[in-house]
């Protein structure tokens, strides 16, 4: 191998794993204006957000920040989409807060560290999951599941606020139902009399600004606007005296290098699956929004790269004293409703964090929690997708059941086992969709030699002595004998006078050996009946794997891609020759 070759190449890898090596040389300058735009507007929403998602995961307002920082630097180098942001989540917060909080059973100094912890399992998880490439099991997680995931989740989130909305003192904790969303109603319900009416009308008072400024003016940082408004009405009043909570002392400087204490190994293995929900989640937000953007805005992203930018930002998070991070749907559209072209938009956002973590943090010491959880609240609401909901419930009756099993998953065993009821059920949408695939009877179309299904056109029409069978699957050892009895089902409803069947493989580019001995075994069958059994449109894999098993041979020979037509032409010349 030449040098040139081998720095080509070495030049390629490098490309391939830090994007901005791609795209930055290639930079448009008359982007500039627009990137930093995008990320001074992106920042405004940032700073409110991950002080609201750090008091949403138990944490320490500035580790919001710190996350948000870590993230963009690292989505800056190792992400493909040029709109999505990275960072705290609201999903994300109160699955951590809810499963590592467990673990940690009060003890605020072991949560913090075991926070980190996790949010470093799942940085690892994912550099692993992109080094065996693993960005394609996105795809089994089905829409519905997510739709109802998130609406679940949404609702959840809203629950845990409640107490601060109100500004009742305690919270609903102890026995598992208290920590369930009908559980923390129950206890917002029954302690209303406890209701601080000063702090609730600060809060109800950001949700209608918030509100109002998501729908009349959706490009202006209206929860920047609201903090600002609230920090200032604290500062000229006497609402903390009145019982008004406030978040208090940030305090100022970039964040250190946190070094987690590694944990037992018991406690260790209770994280890991913690973690793997979390990865999991993280990777279906970002993944989610990245693709929405890519094809919105005609451009190509890499999945399994996401995968590593997924890691290298719960990673810098986690050793920068954050928590774990995720793709943001809203501030990703909120950067692409203003312009952002570019990930450079990353850098300005990052740059911004820097000024205010080194200089404005103590601006932020009279924020109202209440209003931390009017943002959390206003900024959940986007993930119920009615009109979606309402769709999948005239279009298909089976996905509503789908999404509504894991909505309720999520309000009555939590956000954590939430995540792994979801995993399951897209599991078993995805088992049950290639074990039972579609199949359909063809007819020709007259005048033609294209065959078709006859349930979607019914003009075509069937040849008296031939039976032609299709399934628009590939064919494994899960589904081989559901299609087996299909077809036999199908061909009995046809007249006796059939002595030729043709499997159409043109949608089967695959057979694996388990569907092979079923396809032998019908051969069999059919044989005894007098019934032929010959096989059009195989792929070369697959005549390959007909020759090795002997299956070829029995029925007269596979040619690779043979037409239907010249199939049973071939059966005919043979039928009349013998």
């Amino acid at each position: 191998m030449s040098k040139e070759h081998l720095k080509e190449r070495i030049s390629r890898r490098f490309s391939s794993t830090l994007p901005v090596l791609e795209w930055l040389p290639q930079y448009d300058r008359s982007w500039l204006r627009l990137d930093i735009v995008a990320g001074i507007t992106v920042a405004a929403a940032v700073i409110p957000e991950g002080l609201a998602y750090a008091s949403l995961a138990n944490l320490p307002p500035e580790t919001g920040l710190y996350a948000g920082l870590m993230a963009a630097i690292a989505y800056l180098f190792l992400g493909t989409s040029r709109q999505v942001m990275v960072g705290p989540t609201s999903a994300l917060a109160i699955l951590l807060a809810s499963g590592v909080g467990a673990v940690a059973g009060g003890n605020s100094a072991s949560y913090a560290s075991l926070v980190i912890v996790t949010t470093i399992l799942v940085g690892i998880f994912a550099v692993i999951a992109w080094a065996f490439r693993l960005g394609f099991l996105v795809h089994f997680i089905s829409g519905s599941v997510l739709t109802g995931f998130s609406a679940g989740a949404a609702l959840y989130i809203m629950s845990t606020q409640l107490d601060k909305l109100f500004g009742i003192e305690g919270s609903a904790s102890g026995a598992f139902f208290w920590e369930t969303f009908f559980g923390r109603i129950w206890y917002t319900g029954t302690h209303l009399v406890e209701t601080n009416p000063e702090t609730l009308a600060v809060g109800l008072a950001g949700i209608v600004l918030l509100v109002l400024g998501e729908r009349y003016l959706p490009r202006v940082p209206s929860a920047l606007i609201v903090v600002v408004l609230s920090i200032v009405l604290m500062s000229v009043t006497n609402l903390q005296a009145r019982g008004v909570a406030i978040v208090g002392s940030i305090p100022s400087g970039l964040p250190s290098l946190t070094v987690p204490t590694v944990p037992s190994i018991s406690t260790l293995g209770t994280l890991v699956p913690i973690a793997a929900a979390l990865f999991l989640l993280s990777y279906v937000e970002g993944i989610s929004a990245v693709e929405t953007f890519a094809r919105r805005r005609d451009y190509r992203t890499d999945a399994n790269q996401e995968l590593l930018a997924d890691g290298g930002a719960n990673l810098a998070a986690g050793f920068g004293g954050g928590f774990v991070v995720g793709g943001s749907m809203s501030r990703s559209a909120l950067n692409d409703a203003v312009g952002g072209k570019t990930q450079l938009t990353n850098a300005v956002v990052a740059l911004v964090l820097v000024v205010v973590l080194l200089f404005l943090t103590e601006m932020f010491t009279n924020l109202p929690e209440t209003v931390l959880a009017a943002i959390v609240i206003v900024a959940v609401t986007g993930l119920i997708d009615t009109s979606e909901i309402h769709q999948l419930y005239h279009v298909s009756k089976s996905e509503f059941v789908i999404a509504m099993a894991a909505l309720l998953g999520v309000l009555t065993v939590g956000m954590l086992w939430g995540v792994f009821v979801g995993v399951v059920l897209s599991l078993l949408v995805a088992i049950s969709r290639v074990s039972r695939p579609s199949t359909h009877e063809l007819g020709q179309i007259t005048g033609t030699d294209h065959f078709v299904a006859l349930d979607v056109y019914p003009a075509a029409t069937t040849i008296s002595d031939v039976f032609v069978y299709r399934v628009e699957a590939e064919l494994f050892y899960a589904n081989a004998d559901t299609v087996r009895t299909d077809l036999l089902e199908r061909l009995a409803e046809r007249d006796s006078d059939v002595e030729l069947v043709v499997f159409d493989l043109t949608s089967s580019s695959t057979v694996d050996f388990g569907a092979a001995q079923m396809l032998d075994k019908l051969e069999q069958k059919l044989d005894s009946r007098g019934i032929d059994l010959r096989f059009a449109g195989a792929e070369s894999e697959v005549v390959q794997m007909f020759e090795t098993t002997g299956l070829a041979a029995n029925v007269g020979g596979v040619e690779p891609e043979e037409p239907i037509d010249d199939v049973i032409d071939r059966w005919r010349t043979e039928r009349s020759s013998s």
